[in-house]
């Protein structure tokens, strides 16, 4: 089942865990533009998507929405592995080019992708502290629509509204702390993710549907992203500097591609073969965002150099930034969960409902 926040949802996990392998293919250096541009016009919006479709009202009736316990819930697993990472790659870098300067932590505290950058730091973990302030929102948002008794309809139309605000907000160079304005964008996302989910629970239970559903948004997909290039000044759709290209675009790509990842987890929850593997990716994300973007970068020069063909260098790149993120994860991960977010617990196989969402 998509919609059950209490428990793990293995169609949902498989979803998490293809959209990060998207994540590191469009890090690797050597891929190509087109491949390139066909994951960055979807791979952002998909996981503010799911993260709508995780949340359940009934459990959050009755333990109260955006309480301290879920603030420092929400602030372990999103907040905590951004800045203690962020720092200790900041200052790993400083150490290595001598260059220690005390604005570098601002533009971290700031945390957009161009702040992490001037930071010297990892870039993607814009995306940590731009989750934990759409979450925040959201959470108040589903609070003010239990107190007043919205509708789904209402739901829609404030979705509507935060979403022109995360499309059409002036863009700043520097981008706007924590990303507040892409969040905009990712609180009206995860409210159609959470409008959807009892559409796509009824889905689930019919596997070759799944599939047609996921090969006809890949199509449309596949039609349509090129169409919302011309202009770009990054060649490709960018969410975390708000480069989208024609809004009306980059709202269908990113939808049909959202579509045709959760279409494609849902058939192949029934495969064993790679559920497993798929799920374990899902739940893995953190770790993954942390570590492999520095692996695949550090190869992709090295192939780069000895003249390696491209397509070799994307697949060993690919390869082993997934492998050495893992292994530094399952290594380090007892010893300091919480600087991946995590308390101590034990880890869950992809059981359906087994164990809690995280």
């Amino acid at each position: 089942m998509y919609g059950q926040e209490s428990k793990r949802s293995l169609p949902l996990d498989i979803a998490k865990g293809i959209g990060i392998l998207l994540v590191v293919l469009g890090h690797c250096l050597q891929v190509h533009a087109p491949l390139k541009q066909w994951i960055y016009s979807f791979h952002v919006p998909l996981f503010f998507l799911i993260s709508g479709m995780v949340w359940d009202r009934t459990s959050h009736e009755e333990s109260g929405f955006l309480n301290g316990a879920f603030l420092a819930k929400k602030a372990m697993r999103l907040l905590a592995p951004c800045f203690l990472w962020g720092l200790a790659y900041a200052l790993a870098r400083a150490l290595v080019y001598r260059s220690l300067k005390l604005e570098s932590l601002g533009w971290l505290l700031y945390n957009t992708e161009n702040s992490i950058s001037r930071a010297g730091s990892l870039t993607p973990l814009w995306f940590l502290s731009c989750m934990f302030v759409t979450v925040c929102l959201f959470e108040a948002i589903q609070w003010l629509a239990c107190k007043k008794r919205l509708s789904k309809w209402a739901l829609f139309g404030m979705s509507l509204v935060f979403g022109a605000l995360g499309l059409f907000l002036p863009v700043l160079a520097v981008g706007y702390p924590w990303s507040v304005d892409v969040a905009m964008l990712g609180l009206a996302l995860m409210i159609w993710g959470y409008l959807a989910r009892e559409t796509m629970d009824k889905l689930t239970e019919k596997p070759w549907l799944c599939l047609l559903m996921s090969l006809g948004a890949l199509a449309v997909l596949t039609l349509t992203y090129r169409l919302d290039l011309s202009g770009l000044t990054h060649g490709y759709v960018e969410v975390s500097d708000r480069v989208f290209g024609e809004p009306a675009l980059f709202l269908l790509d990113a939808l049909c591609g959202s579509l045709f990842v959760l279409g494609l987890s849902a058939f192949l929850a029934g495969f064993s073969l790679l559920d497993g593997l798929l799920s374990r990716l899902g739940r893995d994300t953190i770790p993954i965002l942390l570590f492999h973007k520095p692996v695949a970068l550090a190869l992709g020069v090295v192939f780069g150099k000895m003249g390696v063909p491209d397509a070799m260098a994307v697949a060993i790149e690919f390869v082993f930034a997934l492998v050495i993120s893992e292994g530094i994860f399952v290594l380090t991960r007892p010893l300091f969960p919480w600087a991946y977010g995590e308390s101590e617990r034990p880890r869950y196989g992809s059981e359906r409902g087994a164990a809690r969402y995280r």
